[in-house]
């Protein structure tokens, strides 16, 4: 007992000594500590804020001036090529509305004008206009955005950026682009409870930014963050400005960052008020004493009770617990003391056993949902096959013959599953096709061939909303498109059409040869694989006709009217 006193006592002078001088430090120096991180915080928000910013005007700006760029020159290719590039961008970037095109002598193109019909009245679009023949008309030798104007609609504030083609130039392009997304990023980032961040241009106009600021074009250049940064720029203008620190005085004084986009030359701003950005400084203080308090009847306490009596379980705990993180559901606790430890062994072991049990029961549930998945979008094949009795059982074929395509060419479990349902629902399309076409004896008219050529875009809209079928969406839409760019709906060529849309392609095709339908009899392997060679490197990758004659070299594939695989003679 007298060893325990004394090793008590020493144990709480060794700790007792320590935590006042650390406490006394810390209560020093906290201050100090708290006020740079707080800055350093809203430098690192700052620059964050930066990246997304520049990521968000990149990437579009990027898709434009890619127009510039296309093989052979933009302004030597044909008017429909030029004007099916131009939809394209307007397509694939929800954040371009407007693309205009003007010649050499900065006179719009007749017909190469696009612009997004449900996003932009035709008085936004002359507005367009006039913004792009201004940057025009200022000269230009890169790209330039304009002054960042709101939309009309309401949709958000709209950049003009407009720049030369060619070297000479042959021609100048120019786009809008909606900043409605950066907007509402803008908008969702918090700093703190009270501040917010914004985006002003070059002459302290408002872009867009959370707070009570105003509209777009507000003048906001007298907040002190961004009259310093003006001040700062007036007087280098070539430098890359950033900023960090305290602003104004008072009630009004501000922790704020600052950086500037060095293309746009707009200024993104971090502003939180000192009274809130410094309050945990306070409460830091406060928290040292409670601790520094707290402390020494901690060291007396675990000095007594837990020195002994806890080490060891604790160790137990701790490598238990890292074998349940690694998945190891089931492991038990043995520790057989009759105290708390004790209980909480054994609710850690009902916890395991629990754990073990939820985990069967979820990997059961994950593959009664996938069996489920795969019966639905059987379902929905079958919805297709049944219009037309010659194609009754093409879509699960086509399914089965692509997976076995992908097994040879290496892809991934999740690409063979992908695979199937893609196989299943490549046709799904057809759903919006008039019977009278889908089931037509004869050869179909020209116009009954463009109406039967939609299937793969109203196959794509009625998957779209279903988010699990996502990767599925390249299959059903791109397994008309052909390898040498001449297939529908989008003209794909090549590596450009999708690995999966070609798999299934070769299989569809490879199907539609070995079935009978109303214009042909089903062809023996030879002639079905004879065929696809032929059709190698113009409608079909090469690289998958060689995987399928391979599978069915090997291991031979299911085709109609046999239950059992088929295999190419040896």
């Amino acid at each position: 007992m007298r060893l325990f006193k004394a090793i008590l006592l020493l144990m709480l002078v060794v700790s007792i000594i320590p935590t006042v001088m650390v406490g006394w430090l810390s209560v020093s120096h906290t201050r100090e500590l708290l006020i740079r991180d707080a800055q350093e915080l809203a430098q690192e928000r700052v620059k964050q804020l930066r990246l997304k910013a520049e990521r968000f005007l990149e990437d579009p700006t990027e898709m434009v001036v890619g127009l510039s760029s296309v093989p052979g020159g933009f302004f030597t290719l044909p008017r429909d090529t030029q004007r099916s590039h131009i939809a394209a961008v307007l397509n694939q970037r929800q954040e371009v509305l407007a693309l205009t095109v003007f010649g050499a002598d900065k006179q719009r193109q007749p017909g190469l004008q696009a612009f997004a019909v449900h996003d932009m009245a035709p008085s936004a679009v002359a507005e367009h206009e006039e913004r792009a023949r201004a940057l025009l008309d200022a000269g230009l030798t890169g790209v330039r955005y304009s002054d960042v104007v709101a939309s009309p609609g309401g949709g958000g504030p709209v950049v003009t950026l407009a720049f030369p083609v060619g070297d000479p130039v042959q021609g100048y392009m120019a786009a809008d682009l909606t900043l409605a997304g950066l907007r509402q990023m803008l908008a969702q980032e918090r700093v703190g409870s009270t501040g917010f961040a914004y985006l002003a241009d070059r002459h302290g106009r408002l872009i867009t930014g959370g707070g009570d600021l105003g509209a777009v074009g507000e003048d906001v250049s007298k907040r002190t963050p961004l009259a310093h940064l003006i001040k700062q720029r007036d007087g280098s203008p070539d430098t890359e400005l950033f900023h960090v620190g305290n602003f104004g005085e008072g009630r009004d004084a501000v922790v704020a960052a600052y950086s500037v986009l060095p293309e746009a030359g707009w200024a993104i701003v971090s502003e939180q008020p000192v009274e809130h950005a410094y309050r945990q400084v306070e409460t830091m203080e406060r928290r040292i004493l409670a601790g520094l308090g707290g402390a020494i009847l901690v060291a007396l306490v675990l000095a007594a009770i837990f020195s002994r009596n806890l080490t060891q379980p604790l160790k137990t705990f701790m490598a238990t617990s890292m074998e349940l993180a690694r998945g190891k559901f089931g492991v038990e606790v043995n520790l057989r003391q009759k105290n708390e430890l004790g209980e909480l062994a054994q609710t850690f072991n009902y916890m395991s056993k629990q754990l073990l049990a939820y985990d069967m029961e979820t990997r059961g549930l994950y593959e009664s949902l996938e069996k489920g998945y795969l019966e639905t979008i059987v379902a929905l094949a079958n919805s297709i096959d049944s219009k037309d009795a010659y194609t009754r059982g093409h879509s699960q074929r086509v399914g089965d013959v692509a997976v076995e395509i992908g097994k040879e060419m290496k892809l991934t479990e999740r690409e063979l599953r992908q695979l199937q349902y893609g196989g299943i629902l490549h046709d799904i399309g057809k759903i919006g096709i008039v019977e009278s076409i889908l089931t037509k004896q004869s050869r179909l008219t020209d116009q009954e061939m463009a109406t039967m050529r939609e299937h793969p875009a109203i196959g794509d809209a009625i998957i779209g909303p279903v988010t699990f079928l996502g990767p599925v969406r390249a299959c059903v839409r791109h397994h008309h498109e052909r390898w040498d760019g001449t297939g529908y709906p989008d003209k794909l060529k090549g590596e450009s059409i999708p690995l999966l849309a070609r798999i299934v392609a070769c299989a569809d095709t490879f199907d539609a040869c070995t079935s009978t339908r109303p214009y042909q009899k089903a062809m023996p392997l030879e002639k079905a694989m004879e065929i696809l060679d032929n059709l190698s490197g113009a409608q079909l990758d090469p690289k998958v006709v060689l995987a399928l004659r391979a599978v069915l070299a090997q291991r031979g594939v299911r085709v109609e009217g046999h239950r059992q695989p088929v295999k190419l003679a040896s």
